[in-house]
């Protein structure tokens, strides 16, 4: 437990905003008696004795399922640690093992041998799913804690137990049924393309959610080898993809290369059967250089060609000029297997979204007829949750001279902003093929639109002349370089990473990236979009583009920003009135995967140390955002950053009082999906309209959490941000022209951490 409670949810209810009813993609659980389920272990091992993986492991658990081996009547779940039933499986022992018992798994998809393992079943302890019931109600003293996440987990393995034997499945939640032949996608370098869909209950108000949602992930595609291949080789869009009858022509080094990265471990099988009738399985190695003409392998006693092998076997190959996979096998060796017998085995590589998704709840979960929910006595409803909201006002904004701009919809115009930067030496580097480029209409010249004087066709004139007019100081033009340059065979469709770190990292120079299809449009369309280029530009610069308005916002405020890496913690934080300059600090954790910010005392106290030199004081108020922060993770968070903080604080302050602190975790990775069908919001999109706040209905009502909609979001389905203030010692318990918008006058030196 913490030693610092989380904060509860403030109890007067917030008022402000417009009242909205929405939707959100949570199915409610309407019928629920929380009954008290047991817990197995399952120790799974092969023929040599060793224990299995965790995929041969999930395909045991099912075996058994289908052979009936927990009962008639039992429909267990399993989560890949834990088997979980509310029948006993070990009739009637708690502490003695189940039989052994001997498992034979089919070969999967009919490649390999079936495989022998031995399974016994141990009783491990129970679950009372009775505390969940009383963690959502109102006005309880039930934490999210260790219990509250393994009920979660519990009840999340019965829920996804079903589907998950039927499909494709990607972790524990998410599933990708088999896609129609005709409608299979696929992305620039060869990989498939899947969707899929996700599901999750979550605790809410009085009441248990089924979040569901869709997904996707990209897979190695499976089918014929010469058929994968012409669409590996497809790097960008202009390349033309080749067909089988190209590939008579033979493979070039470069591109032998790339299949042989794409291909490397990926699990293939042949388009025939072995002499003991079973298709077998091997996993690429590489590549060959060599064609199946060219490579030679032992064969009683001479050396022959891989081609002359198949002939020998009644195989005349077609595709003799093309290399091999080449595999090995304990007992045989280095094995070559031409290209056009192999096929590629599926493997996991690193219309409306609601209509798709109520298609997905009553064709492929159908909660209704599933066994494993129906075992524990769980219902659930078939409509979508809806929802009370609130869009809060638009804060307003000034621009140059003061200029009040009333934003809509989540977006503004402005044509000058409240500080130039500075921007002496520049230059437009276009990585492009000048022959693509747009040319000048009715003038005779090879250049490039881009390099042509007029205005009405010079697109880099175009740029200089809206930083220009939007107060970016310019004491010369750009000087426009041609860069003739060899895309690396990497796999990667574009340059942009490159780009960024020469610039940034080996350089320190600004840099700004533009699509050059952006520029082979109209001469007014690019117009619109230098704008938003010369936003970018003058941020990255050092000037500042707009700012609140005085009445908007009260004090001086700091703001900081934290980004996970594996053992790098960073935090910036805004150190003047309008929250528009920024400085940073990094270090790095000492222990590796520590989600902690170890050192987040002396990166706050350097912060405190330049706010004070600029701005003459210390703030009063301390708001501190902090992404990366799962629920199970609170108390953690808690105990050993928020305490660090404070202890720092006080012995900074001192001898005066330490800041005010209000801490705030922003999740965005989540699967809350409301939306608003009755305001189709910007552009007809669907999507809640910027100000939208969600506190009630899908979040628990002790604790104080809400979603909030801040942007506009005219294309694709919008993603509100999920605010949890852990601890709320201040007066402004929220987001920057967020919710429970009350400041008391007295709090005028604000510092924000983001």
């Amino acid at each position: 437990m913490s030693r610092i409670p989380i904060a509860k949810r403030p109890e007067e209810k917030p008022t402000k905003g417009t009242p909205v009813q929405v939707w959100a993609n949570f199915l409610p659980i309407t019928k629920f008696q929380y009954p008290q389920i047991q817990s197995y272990s399952l120790e799974i091992t092969n023929q040599m004795r060793q224990q299995a993986n965790k995929k041969d492991s999930e395909a045991v658990f099912l075996q058994m399922c289908r052979e009936k081996k927990f009962g008639e009547r039992a429909s267990p779940a399993y989560d890949g640690n834990l088997v979980y039933s509310v029948t006993d499986l070990c009739n009637g022992s708690k502490s003695k093992r189940f039989d052994v018992c001997i498992v034979t798994v089919p070969a999967q998809d009919d490649v390999g041998r079936p495989k022998r393992f031995t399974a016994i079943l141990k009783y491990s302890r129970p679950f009372d799913l009775k505390e969940m019931r009383e963690y959502i109600k109102e006005k309880t003293d039930q934490p999210w804690d260790g219990t509250i996440q393994n009920i979660l987990i519990v009840l999340n393995a019965f829920l996804n137990s079903k589907v998950r034997t039927q499909h494709l499945t990607l972790g524990r939640k998410a599933i990708f049924p088999k896609p129609d032949e005709n409608r299979r996608r696929f992305l620039l370098g060869g990989v498939e393309l899947l969707s899929g869909y996700w599901q999750s209950i979550r605790p809410g108000w009085n009441q248990l959610l089924i979040n569901v949602d869709i997904c996707h992930a990209t897979y190695y595609p499976s089918g014929p080898m010469l058929e994968v291949i012409p669409k590996v080789l497809r790097l960008t869009p202009k390349d033309k993809e080749k067909s089988k009858d190209d590939l008579r022509c033979g493979l070039s080094r470069q591109e032998i290369e790339i299949i042989s990265r794409f291909f490397k471990d990926v699990n293939v099988t042949t388009s025939y059967r072995g002499n003991n009738g079973i298709k077998p399985k091997h996993k690429v190695i590489q590549i060959t250089f060599k064609s199946a003409d060219e490579i030679t392998i032992n064969s009683q006693g001479k050396r022959i060609s891989v081609t002359q092998q198949y002939r020998s076997e009644g195989v005349n190959l077609q595709y003799p000029m093309l290399p091999c996979v080449h595999a090995k096998k304990p007992k045989f060796g280095d094995i070559y297997l031409p290209l056009e017998i192999c096929v590629v085995i599926s493997a996991s590589k690193p219309l409306d979204r609601f209509d798709r998704i109520s298609w997905g709840n009553k064709t492929i979960y159908k909660h209704s007829t599933d066994e494993a929910l129906r075992s524990i006595g769980m219902e659930v409803g078939s409509q979508f949750v809806q929802l009370q909201s609130r869009v809060l006002p638009a804060p307003k904004l000034i621009s140059h001279e003061e200029s009040e701009i009333i934003p809509q919809l989540g977006s503004w115009d402005s044509k000058r902003f409240i500080k130039g930067a500075d921007l002496f030496n520049w230059s437009v580097v276009v990585f492009e093929d000048p022959k693509v480029l747009p040319r000048p209409q009715n003038v005779h010249t090879k250049q490039p639109n881009i390099t042509y004087g007029n205005p009405q066709g010079d697109y880099a004139k175009s740029l200089a002349i809206a930083a220009q007019n939007a107060r970016v100081n310019q004491n010369r033009p750009p000087q426009l370089i041609i860069c003739a340059i060899q895309r690396k065979i990497n796999g990667s469709s574009g340059i942009h990473p490159q780009i960024k770190k020469i610039c940034g990292v080996d350089l320190g120079v600004v840099s700004q990236c533009v699509i050059a299809g952006n520029m082979k449009g109209d001469i007014v369309k690019w117009r619109q979009i230098c704008g938003n280029i010369a936003l970018k530009i003058n941020g990255k610069l050092g000037g500042k583009n707009y700012s609140l308005a005085k009445n908007e916002l009260k004090f001086k405020a700091e703001k900081r920003d934290k980004k996970g890496r594996p053992s790098v913690a960073a935090v910036c934080a805004s150190v003047d009135a309008t929250a528009t300059t920024y400085i940073s600090r990094y270090r790095m954790n000492k222990t590796l995967r520590n989600e902690i910010i170890e050192t987040i005392d002396d990166m706050s106290i350097e912060l405190l140390e330049e706010f004070k030199r600029r701005n003459g004081a210390l703030p009063d108020q301390i708001i501190f955002y902090r992404d990366g922060v799962a629920e199970g993770q609170f108390e953690k968070v808690m105990n050993e950053e928020v305490e660090l903080l404070k202890r720092a604080f006080v012995k900074f302050y001192s001898p005066k009082p330490p800041p005010k602190l209000t801490f705030i975790i922003v999740q965005k990775r989540h699967h809350a999906r409301p939306v608003d069908p009755k305001n189709s919001g910007p552009n007809g999109s669907g999507n809640c309209l910027p100000g939208t706040v969600v506190d009630s209905g899908i979040v628990v009502p002790q604790y104080f959490s809400f979603y909030l909609q801040s942007h506009a979001s005219p294309l694709g389905t919008a993603r509100s941000t999920y605010y949890h203030v852990i601890l709320n010692e201040g007066e402004r318990p929220t987001v920057l022209n967020g919710d429970w918008q009350r400041v008391k006058p007295s709090i005028e030196n604000t510092m924000y951490f983001v």
